[in-house]
Order: structure tokens, then C-alpha cells, then sequence
């Protein structure tokens, strides 16, 4: 497979991606973050105002609805640091705390209506169908956890694309660590010079250079700007500037 970035070209066998930000956007995350602190408020009695509080923990500012930047921690600290709040403010055990806000994570997952919220990026679907029609693997290194996040790329239709999906469960170091972009490449039996890392934040963009990636691309279409992409070979809009050119030989 031969990938052309704003007329440069990379011969590759695999693509490694982000997922929040590069091949799904963001506007789920506002109602999701919502829902579960509307939930978690109700099994354990919070006032308007400790909800609105655990409301800002969870990334979305309570006077406007809006997401903020705090909506882009990995899973498992967002889910820390509400047991946290949850513990001081009711006097209750960090641990029995932490059990609850991961059940009603999980409850309130189960009954979301994702298929209403999830939407891929600009180009995504395209992108990946084409890198498989050329006889290229796909593969999604995400902070979130494994199998919310095929759940994801299922109700965003990209699944069917997607050969490997690497949660934050399945390797220790977070990005800006390359742990995860090479624990995906021995699964595939890829050499990491063999593939791009695509993302839309700092952290990808130095996980995709320390792994040894030939291409590293960033995205504008998550919470990543300019500023946060520099050290990428490529800076684009969104994936529709990246293109599948001719298949592998």
C-alpha cells in the first residue's frame, strides 16, 4: 500500500490510528458525560450543586453543557478522580466509591444511544475502506478502554475496517509512551517503519516518532491544534487529506 500526504508518499503495510478526535469526533462525548453524572447523582443522592460538581470532574461545564478539556482524560482517571469526589464528599471508602463509578460507567454505556451520537471524522470511513481495498491493516491504539472502544467504532460503522483495536487495558504506559503502537505491531507482525501513526494530540504525535512510525500525522480534527502537532510530518485538516494511492507490492 502507498499512502500520498500532501504529494509526499509512503510505502507502508498498516496504519495505526487514534480514535477520539481522529476517526470519531467529539460530540458524544457531552450527553455521555451527562447521562453518567445524572446517574451516578441519582444512586447516591447528590444535591443539584455536588452533581454539578462531579458534572465539571467529568469534562462538561455545568452552566453551558460544553465539553472542556478535562473530557479527554483516559477512562480509568476520570473514573478516580469522580470516586475520589464521590468519597470526600459522602464520607464513604475511595474503594467502594471507585467500585460504584465503574458499575454505573458501565450501566450507563449499556443503555447509551450511541448510534444517535457516535459520527466518524470527516473521511474516516472512506479512508479506512480504501486502505483495506489496497490490502493494508488497519489497526486503533486508543486511552480508552478495549471493548468500549470497538463498541464505538461499531455504532460509528468503522469497525468492519479494523483489524486490531489496542485499549489502554492492554498495555501499562500511556501515550506519549510508544508501548501501545508497538504492542499493537507485534500483534500484527508489523514493523513499526512499516506503518503511520495518525492522531489528533501531542501525545500521539511523540508516540508515533518514539515507535519508530515512517509517517506521523496529525489531525485538527480533535482536541489537538497546530501547536500541539508540531514534530509531525504532516499537519492536516481532517483525513481526507491522506491518500491511498496503490496497493502494496
Amino acid at each position: 500500500m502507498v499512502i500520498d500526504v500532501r504529494g509526499q508518499r509512503y510505502r507502508l503495510e498498516g496504519i495505526i490510528f487514534d480514535k477520539d478526535g481522529t476517526l470519531i469526533d467529539f460530540s458524544h462525548w457531552g450527553p455521555l458525560m451527562a447521562e453518567r453524572a445524572r446517574a451516578l447523582g441519582e444512586r447516591f443522592g447528590l444535591n443539584g450543586e455536588a452533581e454539578r460538581e462531579l458534572l465539571a470532574i467529568l469534562g462538561v461545564d455545568p452552566a453551558t453543557g460544553h465539553a472542556t478539556s478535562a473530557i479527554h482524560r483516559p477512562r480509568e482517571e476520570t473514573e478516580r478522580l469522580s470516586a475520589s469526589f464521590l468519597s470526600d464528599a459522602l464520607g464513604i471508602s475511595k474503594g467502594e466509591a471507585f467500585q460504584t463509578v465503574r458499575e454505573i460507567f458501565a450501566e450507563v454505556d449499556r443503555g447509551f444511544p450511541w448510534e444517535k451520537h457516535l459520527r466518524p471524522t470527516p473521511g474516516a470511513r472512506e479512508l479506512l475502506s480504501r486502505t483495506k481495498d489496497a490490502g493494508g491493516i488497519v489497526a486503533v491504539v486508543t486511552h480508552d478502554s478495549t471493548t468500549p472502544a470497538r463498541r464505538h467504532l461499531l455504532y460509528a460503522g468503522l469497525l468492519e475496517y479494523v483489524d486490531l483495536v489496542v485499549g489502554a487495558d492492554r498495555f501499562s504506559a500511556r501515550k506519549p509512551d510508544p508501548e501501545g503502537i508497538l504492542y499493537a505491531c507485534r500483534l500484527l507482525d508489523l514493523p513499526p517503519s512499516g506503518t503511520a501513526m495518525v492522531g489528533d494530540s501531542r501525545e500521539d504525535v511523540e508516540a508515533g516518532k518514539a515507535a519508530g512510525c515512517s509517517a506521523v500525522i496529525g489531525v485538527l480534527t480533535g482536541k489537538g491544534g497546530v501547536g500541539d502537532l508540531e514534530g509531525a510530518d504532516h499537519i492536516i485538516p481532517d483525513l481526507r487529506g491522506i491518500r491511498v494511492s496503490a496497493p502494496f507490492r
